[in-house]
């Protein structure tokens, strides 16, 4: 049977777009309203990496977002606590509604 796919979920309440000038500096414009960023790893990514991937000081979140995510949520329970633990925020269902982060996405976000 193959690996399950994981999907976390991050609302993201200070969303970023990052752009890069001719001389490679970075620049960070804030998106408006409330977001839902989405991962997508490839399937059988460890947790660990999934994890550390996420949290990184470069890492996917800190790429999106200027601030700790509001909530989480993910198709794998124990990585929804360990992120909600890890930010300080809450678990709970994603909010579909809401759209989605800059270049979020299985492509934007394989880790």
């Amino acid at each position: 049977m193959p690996d399950e796919q994981t999907t976390v979920y991050l609302g993201n309440r200070d969303a970023v777009e990052v752009t890069h000038d001719d001389h490679g500096r970075e620049t960070r414009t804030p998106l408006p309203g409330n977001r839902c960023t989405t991962v997508q790893p490839p399937a059988g990514t460890s947790m660990a990496e999934i994890f550390a991937t996420i949290t990184a000081p470069r890492g996917v979140w800190a790429y999106h977002s200027d601030s700790a995510p509001a909530w989480v949520a993910s198709t794998d329970p124990a990585l929804a606590q360990l992120l909600a633990a890890h930010y300080g925020c809450e678990v709970r269902d994603p909010e579909p509604d809401q759209p989605a982060a800059a270049d979020a996405g299985a492509e934007a976000e394989e880790v």
